[in-house]
């Protein structure tokens, strides 16, 4: 009789699925994607802390410096108590007692504005604040800052790509088309000799260089930003939030609209890192409202330096608040 070969006990495969997992690095990413690590073995595999605790030290001699033991279990800690998009023990057996365990209040029932407030305290930030804060400050002419964050978040010879082209659709303008792709170098003397493009819409420019060959994810040459966006709570509640999170946060933008755009430095090795340290960061961020959508690298943000009138609240500028090329996992206002 030929012997059945026995399944793997849930364990090893959540040791199995972990080692297939990048080390962490410092200075890339690396508290994202030990926190990760820790959701898929406390969420996904739905293992008890004890549990997971061994696998995570196995994960950790992989890891560039590694992480104290008490960090490790501040780590398991932190992902048994955020929100998740996935059901618990998505990725576990559904004989396992944990499988089918719910957790936390459904996406419907999320207030982002409640959630903003308790976790800031009565803490708040003005525009003033991120300007002080800021380590480039932004112009005075606040239709240069276009050109400032070309200078300072790309290297000569990539190519960025823009977009002023709309639909409208229910009072909301939708971009359209390809827009156009320009080398940098030329994209700013474009910028200063024939001011900034004009539309009702404003305008919107991929984070992430492209190639120039299109302005999907393939096309894309620096997995380098990712974008946060909440317009679900009032702009002064969002911009204490971003000064409070400590995120790596290069770039935090106006849109004229309801909402903030913050560029947070991902600096990925390639689609699949990118996609995997989004996700979790923003299934981390989704009590606050933040938008889950925002997970491919071809994402665009808004056009700093332009104004738009559909869809607009007040003045309809989009401006630069914000500016710092090199960041580190900290908050900005401490």
């Amino acid at each position: 009789m030929i012997p059945t070969k026995q399944p793997l006990s849930l364990l090893d495969r959540a040791r199995a699925y972990v080692a297939k997992m990048p080390g962490a690095v410092q200075g890339d990413s690396g508290d994202c994607k030990t926190l990760n690590v820790a959701n898929v073995l406390i969420w996904d595999f739905a293992l008890s802390e004890n549990e997971a605790l061994p696998i995570l030290r196995e994960f950790n001699a992989r890891c560039s410096p590694p992480w104290t033991e008490s960090e490790l279990i501040r780590k398991l800690h932190s992902a048994e108590r955020q929100p998740h998009a996935k059901p618990r023990g998505n990725l576990a057996s559904n004989t396992h007692p944990m499988s089918n365990v719910p957790r936390g209040n459904p996406p419907a029932s999320i207030n982002p504005t409640a959630a903003i407030e308790r976790f800031l305290k009565g803490f708040r930030c003005e525009e003033v604040d991120l300007w002080e804060a800021s380590p480039i400050r932004p112009p005075d002419d606040w239709t240069k800052d276009a050109l400032v964050m070309l200078q300072c978040l790309y290297q000569p010879g990539e190519k960025i790509n823009f977009v002023t082209d709309f639909t409208a659709k229910d009072s909301k303008a939708i971009p359209a088309g390809r827009g156009l792709t320009v080398e940098r170098d030329a994209l700013m003397l474009r910028w200063l000799t024939e001011l900034m493009p004009i539309s009702q819409a404003g305008g919107w420019m991929r984070m992430n260089p492209v190639d120039g060959q299109g302005v999907n994810d393939a096309n894309i040459t620096a997995f380098r930003f990712a974008l946060i966006e909440c317009d679900g709570a009032p702009l002064e509640l969002q911009m204490s939030l971003l000064a409070k999170l400590p995120l790596p946060i290069s770039a935090i933008l106006t849109s004229g609209g309801r909402s903030l755009h913050a560029w947070v430095k991902i600096d990925a090795q390639n689609a699949e890192d990118y996609r995997n340290t989004v996700a979790q960061m923003l299934s981390i961020l989704a009590k606050f409202g933040v938008d889950g959508k925002n997970k491919n690298p071809s994402r665009l943000s808004r056009l700093p330096g332009v104004v738009r009138a559909i869809g607009a609240t007040g003045d309809g500028r989009q401006r630069l608040l914000y500016l710092n090329p090199t960041p580190i996992q900290k908050k900005i206002i401490p």
